[in-house]
Formats: C-alpha cells, sequence, structure tokens
C-alpha cells in the first residue's frame, strides 16, 4: 500500500487532482504505475452550475439528505488496473492504450431526437439531455485520463454555460457501432448533432473537445457527484468540455433526427489525446 505524507500545500490544481484520485488509488494493487503528487488545495470559491458565482455548485438530488445539505458521496469500488499487452492497460470497462493516447469504452445510444446539453454522461447523470450513457464511472475515467498523463486545466470555467471558452488538452472523439447491415462503422461526435438557432438549423463543422479534468470541490470529485462526463453545454464539473462556438448556449444543440441510430444500441467511444504522438 502506498503512503502519502501531507507536506507543504502546493496552489497547482493540476496536482490537486492528481492527489484527489491517487490517494484512492493507493487502496488498490496497482504496481504498473507510480506518480509524486502534491498537497491538494482548495479552490476559494467553486464553480457554481446554473447559480450567481457567490453560491455552491448545485449537486444533484439525493434521496433521504435533507434539502440545503451537501450529497455526501462514497468513493466508488477501486479499480484493480491490468496489463493487456505491452503498453494496453484496462480500468473497469476502460482501456487505456499509452502508444496511442487513447482510452476506449462501451456506452449506448441515449437519446435518438431532442434537445441536448452532452454528449456523454454517467448512467446516474443528466440522462435526459445526453445523446449518449455508460456505465463507466468518471472516477474510473479519471484515473485513465491522469495514466496517460492528460493534463487538466488550472483555470476552470466559474459556472456552467460560461461565455469563456474552456481551456484543456485537445482531444479527438469517435464513436464506433454496428449499423443495419451488421457492418462495423465509425463515426465522429458532430455527424450525429445538429445546430438549430431561431428558424436556422445547420450541422456543426468539427468539434472542438478539451479534456478539463472536472474539479474538487469540499473532497468531492464534481464529475463523480454529477455524472457529467463530455458537456456540449459549458459545464466546468464534466472531464471533457466543448470548446466550439455556441458551447455558453443550452437552447441550440439537438440530436440529428433520422440520422442516430435507434435508443439502446450499443456503442464504443474513444478519446484520443489531439496532439500526442
Amino acid at each position: 500500500m502506498l503512503s502519502l505524507i501531507a507536506g507543504k500545500r502546493e496552489t497547482s490544481m493540476k496536482n490537486s487532482k492528481r492527489l484527489f484520485f491517487l490517494l484512492s488509488v493507493a487502496f488498490i494493487n496497482v504496481i504498473v504505475f507510480g506518480y509524486a503528487l502534491a498537497q491538494e488545495t482548495p479552490q476559494e470559491k467553486p464553480p457554481a452550475q446554473n447559480v450567481p458565482l457567490e453560491k455552491p455548485p448545485v449537486q444533484p438530488p439525493v434521496p433521504a439528505v435533507p434539502v440545503g445539505k451537501p450529497p455526501v458521496q462514497k468513493a466508488p469500488p477501486a479499480q484493480v488496473v491490468e496489463k493487456l499487452a505491452p503498453g494496453v492497460y484496462r480500468i473497469g470497462e476502460i482501456q487505456i492504450n499509452k502508444k496511442m493516447h487513447l482510452i476506449s469504452f462501451p456506452a449506448q445510444i441515449n437519446m435518438d431526437k431532442g434537445l441536448l446539453e452532452y454528449l456523454l454522461v454517467n448512467t446516474g447523470g443528466k440522462v435526459h439531455e445526453s445523446l449518449f450513457r455508460t456505465k463507466v464511472q468518471p472516477y474510473d475515467m479519471q484515473i485513465a485520463f491522469l495514466l496517460l498523463d492528460f493534463e487538466g486545466t488550472e483555470h476552470p470555467l466559474k459556472e456552467q454555460g460560461s461565455a469563456e471558452i474552456p481551456k484543456g488538452e485537445p482531444v479527438v472523439i469517435n464513436i464506433t457501432y454496428n449499423n443495419k447491415e451488421n457492418k462495423m462503422v465509425q463515426a465522429k461526435s458532430e455527424d450525429w448533432i445538429t445546430i438549430k438557432n431561431k428558424d436556422e438549423q445547420k450541422n456543426p463543422a468539427n468539434l472542438e473537445w478539451v479534456y478539463t479534468g472536472s474539479v474538487v470541490y469540499n473532497g468531492q470529485f464534481l464529475a463523480q457527484v454529477s455524472g457529467s462526463l463530455i458537456a456540449l453545454f459549458h459545464d466546468p464539473a464534466a472531464l471533457v468540455d466543448n470548446a466550439s462556438p455556441g458551447g455558453e448556449s443550452d437552447e441550440v444543440w439537438f440530436v440529428k433526427e433520422g440520422v442516430v441510430p435507434p435508443v439502446g444500441t450499443p456503442v464504443t467511444i474513444t478519446i484520443k489525446a489531439k496532439t500526442k504522438k
């Protein structure tokens, strides 16, 4: 079991996130990776979600928790990192390829029409406004990103729907699935999304995605609390955010009807570093 000695507080948001996760990973037999991390530093102000800046972030409702008290989130069961081949590992349902700088995992089509705020959420997240859903835990996905040396932003957005463009490591998102002829095909994330603004409708150009790494507030990892994984509508709690024009609006992103496969269709989502070779 690893042992971390609390030392001098660092102000780096990057080190804060890494410490939060790798303290948890210390309880499992992960012998293939080693990280030296610094002390977590709490934020002066949490990123708010659809609320004024002076208020704490809105947490999803949790049964049996009195109104006004934040939900107490239990850490998900620790996962063992398995080595499948040289440079290829697995944590839970997530496969990690260090040489290609990518992760891949199973998901399902969650909507075939309607307004979107997310490309992907965990099944405990906002499934009523997400194109895809997955059983993969945000906690495990964050560990997978960190094992590939992804760097989250040091300047997270202050609130959901912020007009500011999120900063982070550029990534490419692809979807693989079997079509009606049972042939495996690949699609881009933007292939199944349309932009509607008043009476105008258009297909988005190549969407720009950035890994921001979510945030830790009061000892809680907000991606795990909210189930938010990939946001179309800017969300500092998500692991990946939309850096394309229009990300500040929750009224323009829609499913491209008639193109998306039926709800429940299994898919594999791949997230790859755009700049690493």
